[in-house]
């Protein structure tokens, strides 16, 4: 079939030869989409030695000076268009990686992320750290050595930011947060003292049976998704979204049988990853550009289906006779009381489950452990007492075990280090999405009063942002499409009037 965006000549050549790259990163998804879902605790020394093999066989194919050439050749062509400029940035990107990283380094990392992850699992169960320090001390160790080996301007953390988000730097990151931290902080003050506020709601301590919640997730992706060929469904410890294909999104959600707003919010958050990849423009599969390589976006994304769709009154009014069917008990919530749960702030311990007020502190905490690790201020044997008084500081509550506080995220275990700050300035980004979208289609509580609705949101993020893939960096993309810059205003001014309204 004849590719209406890519015509040019020798980023066909290019992609044709890519192909075989592309399979190989495949088959490294599926693998670790096995080993955090299906696989045997005691294959993880296996698996990581065949995903190390695959990263250093990846290297070399992508190395390959026939590849490379052609790389350097196209890039001094002057005709090539959005889509034929960003296959050639996604390569280079890769190119420097690959070139910096000795294949030793990359298959190594590959392996102790393998056997990291495996021991993380294992740690967080039986609420034991020392499980996992050793893991965690080697992926720190190396992560320190990929930043020296890919380079950075100012500051080693900037090379990680760098590779969750393109350009990302340390100076940016503690800009924004310094223009979001006050007005929270006022704003978490001012729900506190009403007489509203309350720290718990009836529902969180509502058990559930679990049989009946994954039919409530079956139900729910069903009337949000136009066709669920698409997408599977699995369980796992920290719900996760992952893309191996066109036509092949992977989504996890947990059951914990009891405070199904857990279960609610990781579904609708996970299918809010895979519609960007599902909507990526055709073209674009088994491209460099298919699918989203920003992490800012992509969180924009799973956030905004997460906050401003999945915990709106018109969304619950929509599913609410399927929500009361999933326990006898749920019959005696309203609509109100379910929008009142979904949306309760009080500071907690859990990021995953924070409400979307204090959610950014959480990130904020993680974005200063990140960086005082890999200035070396802070050991890794110290991580628990460090987290847990940043938690008291930041949030006035103070994890009584691992569980709940150093051990609760799956990110370390897999070598991201760098990962966190996008959850927040995503967030940021999905309530600019809100915005301009509201302008073109009218207000969401409009929309959202029929079933139809939801298809014209999904149509107006594909035409806006997903079927683009990652042809544009996310200030880029935030410029073409609300022709404006980024802008932390919009999520503060959201989160006031929201939050104000109900407290």
């Amino acid at each position: 079939m004849e590719n209406k965006l890519i015509k040019h000549p020798f980023i066909l050549e290019i992609l044709d030869k890519y192909k075989v790259i592309w399979s190989l990163g495949h088959l490294s998804a599926l693998g670790n989409w096995d080993l955090s879902v299906y696989m045997p605790e005691e294959g993880a020394t296996a698996r990581g030695e065949a995903l190390g093999k695959l990263a250093t066989l990846s290297q070399k194919l992508f190395l390959d000076k026939e590849f490379t050439d052609l790389i350097k050749k196209a890039d001094g062509e002057k005709d090539l268009n959005d889509y034929e400029k960003a296959i050639l940035r996604m390569l280079k990107r890769s190119l420097k990686y690959y070139e910096k990283l000795p294949a030793e380094f990359i298959e190594e990392f590959s392996k102790v992320a393998s056997e990291g992850h495996i021991a993380w699992k294992n740690a967080k169960e039986k609420n034991d750290f020392s499980i996992f320090e050793p893991y965690l001390e080697k992926i720190v160790e190396l992560t320190k050595k990929k930043a020296e080996y890919l380079g950075y301007e100012k500051h080693p953390y900037d090379a990680l930011l760098d590779e969750y988000e393109e350009g990302l730097t340390v100076e940016e990151v503690e800009k924004y947060f310094i223009s979001i931290k006050k007005p929270l902080v006022d704003l978490i003050n001012y729900i506190k003292s009403s007489k509203k506020f309350k720290k718990e709601h009836a529902l969180e301590k509502q058990e559930y049976d679990i049989e009946k919640m994954k039919k409530l997730t079956d139900k729910i992706l069903k009337f949000i998704h136009y066709n669920m060929s698409h997408i599977r469904v699995d369980v796992s410890s920290h719900p996760f979204s992952i893309s191996l294909g066109k036509g092949d999104a992977r989504i996890t959600t947990r059951y914990e049988g009891k405070d199904f707003a857990k279960s609610y919010s990781s579904t609708i958050h996970e299918y809010g990853h895979a519609l960007y990849e599902i909507q990526s423009h055709d073209d674009l599969h088994y491209t460099p550009i298919s699918g989203g390589s920003s992490l800012v976006i992509h969180e924009s994304q799973s956030r905004f289906w997460e906050n401003i769709l999945g915990k709106s009154k018109e969304f619950i009014s929509l599913l609410y006779k399927d929500i009361i069917e999933v326990d006898e008990k749920f019959k005696d919530f309203s609509v109100d009381d379910i929008y009142d749960y979904f949306n309760l702030v009080k500071p907690s311990l859990i990021r995953v489950d924070a409400d979307e007020v204090t959610y950014h502190l959480h990130v904020m905490i993680r974005f200063e452990i990140e960086k005082a690790l890999i200035e070396g201020k802070i050991k890794v044997k110290d991580l628990p007492k460090v987290w847990n008084d940043k938690y008291e500081e930041y949030l006035g509550v103070r994890p009584t075990n691992n569980k709940e506080g150093i051990l609760q995220d799956v990110h370390w275990s897999q070598g991201y280090i760098g990962y966190f700050p996008t959850y927040s300035l995503g967030t940021a980004l999905s309530v600019m999405w809100k915005h301009h979208l509201e302008k073109d289609l009218g207000k969401i509580e409009d929309i959202l009063k029929t079933k139809e609705g939801i298809r014209k949101i999904q149509d107006w993020l594909k035409e806006n942002i997903h079927q683009y893939g990652s042809t544009y960096v996310f200030r880029d993309l935030v410029k073409k499409t609300t022709h404006e810059d980024f802008s932390s205003k919009y999520l503060l001014d959201y989160l006031e009037n929201k939050y104000k309204g109900i407290y």
